[in-house]
């Protein structure tokens, strides 16, 4: 049984960051590679080599500088990216011993930022054009930081009350702390782009006409899926989206003693480490995948073990059980894949002998989110994710760009930052193409 310890009574963010000289000490290890292959690693183009170089040798505001050069969400990334799937997976420390610890470095180099801000770069000058960004994710962001940059009038249209997309709405605060991101992210406002918030923005086209010059769209993925099981519309069955979403609103829900899990992606993991710390004494988690095949960061799947949560994989949900309009139960089977490489539910078999039941008084469903908003003129694929010119990140609208997971369907928030920045790219080359100076909203 897993049992709530004092470790998972807190919502407060967990993890230290280093002492500056814990940090010169970790840097240290850095064998400076001619042909550094971290750099590959990361999305957002991030020099790791220079800026390690530089905590090594005590500049750390310089480091700082260098890695918001290409990346405005430092200690955001250094608390939430799967650096060991991108710039750790590729070190050349690990032929030794263990890979630098990239992530902490960097959360060290954001806190230490924010504790004292760093001077803004110079916006270039001479471009009067404006454009609309929908949505204040990481993708919206990324556009607007590099846009700005080059001196071009921005407006971000955000219907949430804050920016930051999942990083503030979906990411529960023992992984990153709310009011930290908030500041971080307000670097996009200090180098002068307009905020909209609780604003749901026109259609594109309309932006367009309206007297934008370009528009990127960057909406995320806001639909959550159920699985149409009976009894979803009980009270103790929530989404883990909007569970976590609450939890960001220091909403605190009380699940009851015992918790089920559904699904075996991040959003799960989050959802039941939430559970524990919301006062569940035993969570399980149930998921179609096997442990090698669960789409979470290896990362956080170490992590949820570790806290206790039992895993019940290569499982799928049969029924809630309810007395009344009480959850009281959960009941799954096991399955086997039909053919090999499909993890989708269709694909899944039945094994007989197999049933189990799990007590339950709440329910958490947590199998991934889809497109929520579709805009006229934009070509999408059959599960509404927007299509775009991989190198220029255009739509099939011209003048109309996008980015981010409306893009790819879902994927990291430093993915989401990096096609931000091409889409960035594209568009001014695009404003370039058309001639537009002295154009503008």
């Amino acid at each position: 049984m897993a049992n709530a310890s004092a470790a998972h009574t807190s919502l407060e963010e967990t993890g230290r960051s280093y002492a500056p000289h814990e940090a010169v000490i970790e840097a240290s290890r850095c064998l400076m590679c001619d042909d550094p292959p971290c750099n590959t690693g990361c999305p957002a183009g991030v020099d790791v080599r220079r800026f390690i170089r530089k905590i090594r040798f005590g500049n750390h505001r310089g480091a700082v500088r260098l890695i918001r050069e290409a990346n405005i969400m430092v200690g955001i990334c250094g608390r939430v990216c799967p650096q060991e799937m991108l710039c750790m997976e590729h070190c050349t420390r690990t032929n030794l011993d263990t890979p630098i610890d990239i992530a902490g470095l960097q959360r060290f180099a954001g806190d230490i930022e924010l504790a004292s801000l760093a001077p803004l770069p110079d916006p270039a000058g001479g471009r009067r054009e404006r454009v609309a960004i929908i949505g204040a994710g990481p993708a919206g962001l990324g556009a607007a930081v590099e846009l700005r940059k080059r001196g071009i009038g921005v407006t971000i249209f955000e219907k949430s009350d804050v920016m930051g997309g999942v990083l503030t709405r979906g990411i529960p605060p023992f992984r990153l702390d709310q009011t930290f991101a908030v500041e971080e992210l307000s670097y996009v406002q200090r180098l002068g782009a307009e905020v909209e918030l609780e604003q749901t923005a026109s259609e594109p086209a309309e932006l367009l006409k309206g007297g934008f010059s370009a528009v990127f769209v960057g909406i995320g993925l806001g639909r959550p899926y159920t699985i149409g099981l009976d009894g979803e519309e009980l009270p103790g069955v929530y989404v883990a989206s909007d569970l976590l979403t609450g939890i960001t609103k220091k909403v605190r829900p009380d699940l009851g003693s015992r918790v089920v899990v559904i699904g075996g992606g991040n959003v799960a993991m989050d959802a039941a480490m939430a559970a524990l710390r919301l006062g569940a004494e035993r969570v399980d988690l149930c998921c179609l995948e096997s442990y090698e095949e669960m789409p979470a960061f290896r990362s956080e799947i170490e992590e949820v073990q570790s806290e206790g949560i039992a895993f019940h994989t290569r499982t799928r949900p049969v029924r809630i059980v309810a007395d009344g309009d009480k959850v009281v139960g959960y009941e799954g089977v096991g399955i086997r894949w039909r053919e090999a490489g499909s993890l989708a539910p269709s694909n899944a078999i039945d094994v007989p002998g197999t049933e189990f039941g799990l007590a339950a008084d709440s329910i958490i469903e947590a199998i991934g989110t889809g497109v929520l908003d579709r805009f006229e003129g934009v070509e999408t694929d059959g599960r509404g994710v927007v299509i775009t010119d991989p190198e220029t990140m255009a739509t099939s609208l011209p003048g109309v760009f996008a980015g981010g997971d409306v893009v790819s369907g879902g994927a990291t928030a430093v993915r989401a930052y990096a096609e931000g920045k091409k889409a960035a790219e594209g568009i001014v080359a695009f404003l370039d193409s058309r001639g537009t100076e002295g154009g503008g909203r």
